[in-house]
């Protein structure tokens, strides 16, 4: 990997936490910082595996540019026919993808879910064809879906994973260190952030009552995920600090760790405490024994299962928030209204109003706003996007990336509980794409295994054909 590339996307990360923390910053921004870091990482890329400029990279940076013209041309209005302009974004950031030199290998490991994506893009711009190019409904679906794309199946192949650990560990970091200061001296101002606390105690285990922390965050539970994601990319650094020739260097990981699991609790966010419980456990079973990553995975699912039935029946001393009535609300809005394309960019709390007895709220579940928002064919893709990798993965233990493997499957306990999915901005959604992203990418034979693969199947032909001719000539 190349470190320019790495320090790069660890600013794309840090200008993704701006655009999610205030609206000082415009999405286009980093828009224009992704096509800039598409071309530097596909000229490094290609210094190192082709020892030259190759006709790759010369129609990557050809679809950069066409590409660039295209969602600016958008973000100041269009070219006043929204179908096609649509219909040219989608086949643009498809064919993108589709430029690799190992396009045949990753077809057959990564084709589904590349039509998983395809299937959810097309019809989040299908729904955004009602609203003008240069208003926020008629850009989101746009911006998302081509950040999504990168995260997906882009990036994973240029970015170093490490500097992914420690920028979320980082990032984390700064935005708890905010929130404890706020505790301390009171809400504040720093630039364009405003840092504040919540109403409400946070339960710290064994010590004094501190706020609930949402840091420069709208809520607690942004904030949540960004301490669940920022904990466990510190635990990982140290585990790989400790194997490394410099273990010395586990101090700096340790201290991100120690700080990010204290913001962790000060967010109070249950959800995202039991995400990184996960995460870490998968993860720290799979670096003791590999063999144990598919037995931690199934334990995990019925885990949550278990702890979700005990909620319902009300034998776990457990505060589900109303989350049992936001999802049957959800449930019953989409067996009365629920159609193949969904409802379109709409909230969900407005979608499912009319199915709850009093009050409102948010369905607080990420599968079931992809179904009200992008229907029975997009949540069905969703599906297939989140788990998919994550059962193949699974299979494939014994090659896949197992830290992300381990925030792949985070992310997909911590979506049942939250409203966010990874159609969406945000450090959030952006690791857990990352995540599921990395996992695809692992299971993709590289070009030696391809060979070695052909090689086998050669020597097993050649020893098919002698085995044959041998028994013609003792007939």
């Amino acid at each position: 990997m190349n470190r320019l590339v790495d320090v790069l996307f660890a600013l794309s990360l840090l200008m993704m936490t701006g655009v999610a923390a205030t609206d000082r910053f415009s999405p286009l921004y980093l828009i224009l910082g992704y096509l800039l870091l598409i071309v530097v990482a596909g000229n490094a890329y290609d210094l190192r595996e082709h020892y030259n400029i190759s006709w790759i990279f010369s129609i990557q940076t050809g679809f950069v540019f066409v590409l660039g013209i295209v969602l600016i041309g958008l973000a100041i209005g269009g070219l006043g026919n929204r179908a096609i302009e649509l219909g040219i974004t989608f086949i643009l950031v498809v064919a993108f993808l589709l430029v690799r030199d190992d396009l045949l290998a990753f077809v057959r490991t990564a084709g589904p879910y590349l039509a998983a994506f395809a299937i959810l893009f097309g019809i989040f711009l299908y729904h955004s064809r009602t609203f003008a190019a240069n208003t926020g409904l008629g850009m989101f679906p746009v911006y998302v879906g081509f950040f999504l794309a990168l995260h997906l199946f882009f990036f994973p192949e240029y970015v170093d994973d490490d500097i992914i650990f420690w920028s979320v560990a980082a990032i984390a970091g700064i935005t708890s260190l905010l929130g404890i200061l706020a505790i301390g001296q009171g809400e504040f101002t720093l630039w364009a952030f405003e840092v504040r606390l919540w109403n409400g105690t946070a339960p710290i285990p064994f010590g004094p009552e501190f706020p609930i922390v949402r840091s420069v965050f709208a809520n607690p539970n942004t904030f949540g995920v960004v301490q669940f994601v920022g904990t466990v990319g510190a635990s990982i650094a140290i585990v790989r600090a400790f194997g490394s020739r410099w273990p010395i260097l586990a101090v700096v990981p340790l201290g991100l760790f120690a700080l990010n699991a204290f913001g962790l609790l000060l967010s109070d966010s249950r959800a995202s405490m039991a995400a990184a419980a996960i995460t870490i456990g998968i993860y720290c079973m799979a670096v003791a024994d590999r063999r144990l990553l598919p037995v931690a995975f199934v334990g995990a699912i019925v885990g949550v299962a278990t702890v979700l039935i005990g909620m319902y029946l009300s034998i776990l001393p457990i505060d589900p928030a109303n989350r049992f009535i936001l999802w049957q609300a959800g449930i019953e809005m989409l067996r009365a209204e629920g159609s193949l394309l969904g409802e379109g960019l709409i909230g969900t709390r407005e979608a499912i109003e009319p199915y709850l007895d009093d009050g409102g709220g948010s369905v607080h579940n990420s599968y079931l706003s992809i179904f009200i928002r992008a229907g029975f064919l997009g949540g069905l893709a969703y599906l297939l996007l989140v788990f998919g990798p994550l059962f193949h993965g699974m299979v494939r233990y014994t090659r896949v990336n197992v830290p992300m493997f381990a925030m792949a499957t985070g992310f997909t306990v911590h979506q049942l509980f939250e409203g966010y999915t990874l159609y969406q901005f945000g450090l959030g959604s952006t690791i857990g794409a990352l995540a599921v992203g990395y996992v695809i990418a692992s299971l993709v034979p590289d070009d030696l295994e391809l060979t070695l693969r052909q090689m086998l199947d050669d020597t097993d032909l050649l020893h098919r054909v002698r085995w044959t001719d041998s028994s013609s000539d003792q007939r």
